[in-house]
C-alpha cells in the first residue's frame, strides 16, 4: 500500500441533518414519493461520509482580473531591454509579441493603459472554467442543447472577444481520455484536447509503478484493461479472466462468446497474487464483481480460493469516485459507484465484523482537486503560449505588408493556435506524497502558477487564476468539490442533471443556473465588470 491515503476524504451522499425532510436530499430523486419518506435516524452515518465536508477551504489569494495576455504584455513593457533577455532568439519573439499587443491598443506607447468603456480586444482570460460532464454537458447519450453554444463563448465568440481556458473534471470513466476528448470534440463542434480531460481514474496512473498485478473492475468488456495498460500497469486482469479460470466463482453468470474473446486464458488465479483492486468505472455485473472483490479482500495474500484468518491479508481497494447517484436520460437518477461501495462495505462488515478500508479518487477528494489545479495551470500556460505565438505571427505578416485581420478573425486564429497546444502533460500527480508533504508544497509555490516553457526566457510565471468557475449538477460531489478546497473556486449548480429544482441542496452553491450556457454567460459578464474596474483604476486619463 502506498503511504498516501485519501480514505478520510470521502464524499457525503446523504444528509445527516435530522431537522430536514429526506425530500431535501438530492439522493431522494430516486424515490418517487419523497413526501412520504420518514425522517432519517439522527444517529445514521453513511459509509461514504468520513470527513470531506469538514474540510476548511484555502482562503482566496490576491489575484488580478486583468487578462493573462495583458498581464504578460505589461510585464514585457516594464522591461527596459528586450534584446538582452536571451541569447537563443527568444527576444525576437518577445519583441514581435510586444509590437502586436500594442497594435491592438492594449497599452499606450509609453506602456500605460488607456481608460476604456469596454474591454473587447482579443485576449486570454485570467479566470478559467472547469466542467463536470454528465448532467452538465451530456445527459446519457444526448448532448445538452446549450453546451455547444457555451463552449463557443469560451472559445472567444463573445462580445468581449475573450478566450477562456477550460477543462473537464468528471467522475465518469471507463474510456481512455483520448476517446473522451474525441467524443466531446464531435459533440461540441470544437477541438477538445486530451490535456483538458480528467476522469475519475485518471490520477490512478500514479499507482502504476507501485503494483505489479492488479484487478481492474468496471466498464464495458476489457476497455478498462486497455486504459490501465496505457497508464503503465504491467499485469492487468479483469473479473472475466477469473470467471473464465473458474466459472464456479460466479455461479449465476455464464460467460458469453463475446466475454470469452476478451478473457486472458491459461491462467491459474490460485497462484497469481493480486496486489490491488482498482475500480475504474461502474460495474456492469454487480453480483459477479462483488463476489470476486469480496473474496480477494478477505483472501490470504491476494490469491483466489484462500481466506485470511484475520480477513486482513487481501489487497487494498481503490475507487475512481464515490458518486452515490448519477444522471442519465432516464427521468430518475441511477445508483453509481458510491452505491457499489456501500454494498461491498455492508457485505464485508457482515462477514468480518470490521469496517472496510478504501482509497477514493474523483470528486470531491482532495487529491483529485490538487490534480485538477495542476492540470488547469498547465492548460492555461499552453493557451497563453499559443496566443502569444499567433500574435507574433500576425505582427510579422503586417510588417511584411499583409493586411492585418480584424479582431474576430484574430480570435479565430488564436483558437486554432490553442488547439495545437502540446499533448504532453507533465507527470503532475505523485501518489507517493503524503498529505502533510502536499501541505508543505502549498506553503511554497504550488499555487503560484507554472513556469513558462518556451516563453519563460525572463523567468516569468503565469499568475494564479483569478477565479475558477466549476459547473456541476450534483451537490454531493460537484458543489462539495468546489466549496471544500479553495475559496478561489466558484461553484455553479445547474438544473440539467441530478439536482432537481425545488429541492434544497445540502451543499450550497455560490450560484444556481438553469444550464451550462447561463452559467458561462453569468461568469463572463461578472468577470468583464471586475476586469474593467481594475483596468480603469490603474489607467492613465
Amino acid at each position: 500500500m502506498p503511504n498516501v491515503d485519501f480514505s478520510n476524504l470521502a464524499q457525503t451522499a446523504v444528509s445527516e441533518d435530522p431537522t430536514r425532510d429526506m425530500k431535501t436530499v438530492d439522493a431522494s430523486s430516486i424515490i418517487a414519493k419523497v413526501d412520504e419518506v420518514p425522517r432519517r435516524d439522527p444517529t445514521f452515518r453513511s459509509f461514504l461520509n468520513n470527513g470531506v465536508d469538514e474540510l476548511t477551504p484555502a482562503p482566496k489569494k490576491d489575484s488580478s482580473s486583468i487578462s493573462l495576455s495583458d498581464q504578460w504584455a505589461g510585464s514585457i513593457h516594464s522591461m527596459t531591454k528586450l534584446t538582452d533577455l536571451n541569447d537563443n532568439g527568444g527576444s525576437t519573439t518577445l519583441q514581435k509579441s510586444h509590437s502586436a499587443l500594442s497594435n491592438f491598443s492594449l497599452t499606450s506607447a509609453d506602456g500605460k493603459r488607456c481608460k476604456k468603456a469596454i474591454i473587447d480586444h482579443p485576449r486570454v482570460a485570467s479566470y478559467a472554467f472547469a466542467f463536470d460532464i454528465d448532467g452538465v454537458i451530456l445527459n446519457g447519450p444526448q448532448t445538452i442543447p446549450y453546451a455547444r453554444e457555451a463552449v463557443r463563448m469560451l472559445n472567444g465568440n463573445n462580445k468581449y472577444h475573450i478566450l477562456v481556458p477550460y477543462i473537464f473534471v468528471t467522475n465518469g470513466g471507463g474510456r481512455p481520455e483520448a476517446a473522451r476528448a474525441q467524443d466531446l470534440s464531435k459533440r461540441l463542434g470544437t477541438h477538445i484536447s486530451t490535456d483538458q480531460i480528467i476522469q475519475g481514474h485518471t490520477p490512478m496512473k500514479g499507482l502504476a509503478g507501485t503494483y505489479e498485478n492488479v484487478l481492474v473492475v468496471g466498464g464495458v468488456s476489457d476497455t478498462c484493461r486497455g486504459i490501465a495498460e496505457g497508464y503503465g500497469f504491467k499485469n492487468v486482469y479483469i473479473p472475466l479472466d477469473i470467471m473464465y479460470w473458474n466459472p464456479s466463482v460466479s455461479p449465476y453468470y455464464q460467460l458469453s462468446e463475446e466475454d470469452k474473446k476478451v478473457c486472458k486464458k491459461n491462467l491459474d488465479f490460485s497462484k497469481i497474487k493480486i496486489d490491488a483492486i482498482l475500480v475504474f468505472a461502474d460495474s456492469r455485473n454487480w453480483a459477479a464483481d462483488q463476489q470476486i472483490i469480496l473474496e480477494l479482500l478477505m483472501s490470504d495474500g491476494g490469491y483466489m480460493g484462500t481466506v485470511s484468518k484475520t480477513y486482513t491479508g487481501g489487497p487494498g481497494i481503490y475507487f475512481a469516485h464515490s458518486d452515490f447517484i448519477w444522471s442519465t436520460d432516464y427521468k430518475l437518477s441511477r445508483y453509481g459507484m458510491g452505491a457499489l461501495q456501500v454494498s461491498i462495505a455492508a457485505l464485508y462488515k457482515e462477514t468480518t465484523g470490521s469496517d472496510l478500508k478504501v482509497t477514493r479518487f474523483g470528486k470531491p477528494q482532495r487529491g483529485t482537486f490538487r490534480y485538477a489545479e495542476k492540470i488547469l495551470s498547465k492548460w492555461r500556460e499552453d493557451v497563453l503560449e499559443e496566443y502569444v505565438e499567433v500574435l507574433a505571427e500576425e505582427n510579422e505578416e503586417k510588417n511584411a505588408g499583409s493586411v492585418m485581420d480584424d479582431e474576430e478573425e484574430l480570435t479565430r486564429k488564436v483558437i486554432r493556435g490553442v488547439h495545437k497546444a502540446s499533448e504532453n502533460v507533465h507527470q503532475l500527480f505523485d501518489d507517493s506524497e503524503s498529505d502533510e508533504e502536499e501541505d508543505d508544497d502549498d506553503d511554497n509555490n504550488s499555487y503560484e502558477g507554472l513556469t513558462f516553457q518556451n516563453l519563460s526566457i525572463h523567468k516569468h510565471q503565469i499568475p494564479r487564476a483569478s477565479t475558477v468557475y466549476f459547473v456541476g449538477d450534483t451537490p454531493d460531489s460537484d458543489i462539495l468539490f468546489s466549496n471544500a478546497h479553495d475559496e478561489s473556486w466558484f461553484s455553479i449548480l445547474v438544473k440539467t442533471g441530478v439536482y432537481k429544482e425545488g429541492t434544497v441542496p445540502k451543499y450550497k452553491p455560490k450560484k444556481i443556473c438553469d444550464n451550462v450556457l447561463e452559467a458561462v454567460k453569468f461568469a463572463i459578464t461578472r468577470e468583464a465588470t471586475m476586469e474593467l474596474e481594475e483596468w480603469n483604476s490603474e489607467s492613465a486619463d
